[in-house]
């Protein structure tokens, strides 16, 4: 299938294996970083092969040049509307494992980097609506965390829709002035993990309040 951009007029071409039948989805142009929304409701269902087998994946297409498809940068082509998606940036598989039983109860679709390099190149292909990062990430200087960086320099549009834990052994758990000098949404203290859906709920409560007149008058101005 051939989705078009309606921003920057980039030219995707997609499986159909990979589109999500009988259902609304969404994708975001890995050009520009639009949200591209596409009405599958109406599809009809896709017929097996002569062959008994499925059609290889197609690439996404740009206008210059072709982007080779790695599904595990793109971990979410194609998401159903309204669904949340988190990334990970955490070395402690005892940490991990505790992030992902409580973002899976909060209905997050997860992907975990391995690395700061990792991270960023899946960054590049997809806005999550949450990550959480350790400080020391990857073996990074607190000080000086590369993906702390890049998401400080993100254009506000972009970066007031993502949701920012800082994993830390330094700062209590919500500490806003530290949340504020790190440039994150939330302070996590590792000692609290075990009580990390109590400092989301309470965290993305308070961020939503925040912005919610902001974004409500965006709403109004047809800027959302």
């Amino acid at each position: 299938m051939e989705i078009i951009c309606d921003h920057c007029k980039a030219k995707l071409s997609v499986a159909d294996e990979k589109l999500p039948e009988g259902k609304a989805a969404s994708i975001r142009c890995p050009k520009c970083k639009n949200k591209i929304s596409i009405d599958l409701t109406s599809r009809q269902p896709l017929e097996p092969s002569g062959n008994g087998q499925n059609p290889a994946p197609k690439s996404f297409n740009f206008d210059e040049g072709t982007d080779d498809y790695d599904a595990s940068e793109k971990p979410f082509d194609f998401l159903e509307e309204e669904g949340n998606t988190a990334l990970i940036c955490e070395n402690d598989p005892e940490i991990l494992k505790q992030i992902n039983i409580v973002l899976g109860i909060m209905d997050y679709s997860i992907t975990v980097a391995e690395s700061v390099r990792d991270a960023l190149k899946k960054m590049k292909y997809h806005i999550y609506n949450m990550i959480l990062v350790n400080e020391t990430f990857d073996g990074s200087d607190p000080d000086a965390n590369g993906l702390l960086v890049y998401l400080e320099r993100l254009n506000m549009d972009v970066r007031r829709n993502i949701f920012v834990g800082l994993l830390t052994r330094r700062f209590p758990s919500m500490d806003n002035m530290a949340a504020l000098i790190k440039s994150v949404n939330i302070t996590i203290n590792l000692k609290d993990i075990n009580s990390l859906d109590r400092i989301l709920a309470r965290g993305i409560n308070e961020n939503d309040l925040f912005y919610a007149v902001f974004k409500e008058s965006l709403k109004k101005l047809g800027m959302a």
